[in-house]
């Protein structure tokens, strides 16, 4: 699973490549990101949410590094303030995705553009109306079929059921109050053909539109701590002037971006 929590702590220049932003905002803010891991190790970065913008800093062998992911302009910029230096990747239009954004449609092939879909019923799942949806994959000359149960609200699945027999279920908790704000609890439970389920759990700020906790299988967790809503300057997502570019690329590749989504918003892929 990609998403806001894990953009923030990625080592290298990532990319949203489902759908383009079109004219949709996000809430604008600023926090710090914390990963926390079992062996005691504490990964931290400053984030920068703009419109449609987002900045990253984070210390790397001894260097600041800034991470400028700019949706408005389909670039990616990483600066290095300590030699005035930056590159830049551009992309083609349309080919990066906000991960601040929540999902906009509760078609599954809206983030599997290769497959077919096709909605089947209306049902209620864990007291919230869905949508049973159909998903066709051909890989290789096969077709695999799997199942996904959309919330009609939120447009995220709350169960899917793939061809080897997986199941995916995620389900509402309740409310709870994370870091002084009102969040939504959510628990994701995967259950394989062999019987074994792993278990994460995922708290949703209804205002950011995004999860600002995520605890992970063997005690791992992310969070997003003193969050403070509000307009950035535009100057945090820009190159500052007398920095030199060491390359540029472009990258019309789509198999080369790395698809990123809103957690608690899992990737509609086959396992």
């Amino acid at each position: 699973m990609r998403g806001a929590l894990e953009v923030m702590f990625a080592s290298c220049l990532c990319v949203a490549s489902v759908t383009a932003v079109a004219e949709r905002s996000n809430v604008q803010f600023s926090a710090q990101a914390v990963h926390s891991s079992t062996d005691g190790q504490s990964k931290n970065a400053k984030v920068y949410v703009g419109d449609n913008q987002v900045r990253l800093e984070y210390p790397k062998d001894d260097l600041l590094m800034v991470e400028i992911y700019d949706m408005k302009n389909q670039r990616l910029l990483l600066l290095v303030p300590q030699q005035a230096s930056y590159m830049q990747r551009q992309m083609s239009n349309g080919r990066m995705g906000n991960p601040m954004l929540p999902p906009s449609q509760s078609d599954p092939c809206a983030y599997a553009p290769d497959a077919k879909c096709r909605s089947l019923t209306s049902e209620s799942l864990h007291g919230r109306k869905v949508t049973k949806w159909e998903m066709v994959t051909d890989r290789e000359g096969q077709n695999f079929r799997s199942l996904h149960w959309m919330d009609n609200e939120r447009h995220i699945p709350l169960r899917e059921q793939w061809t080897d027999g997986t199941v995916s279920e995620l389900r509402p908790l309740g409310q709870e109050n994370l870091n002084g704000r009102q969040a939504e609890r959510w628990e994701r439970k995967v259950t394989r053909p062999d019987g074994k389920q792993v278990t994460s759990t995922q708290w949703f700020d209804p205002e950011l539109q995004i999860a600002v906790r995520e605890e992970l299988p063997g005690g791992n967790y992310r969070e997003l701590r003193n969050i403070r809503v509000g307009l950035q300057p535009e100057q945090l997502f820009s190159v500052p002037a007398g920095y030199k570019q060491l390359n540029s690329t472009k990258a019309d590749n789509p198999s080369a971006a790395v698809p990123t989504r809103p957690v608690p918003y899992p990737e509609h892929r086959v396992p």
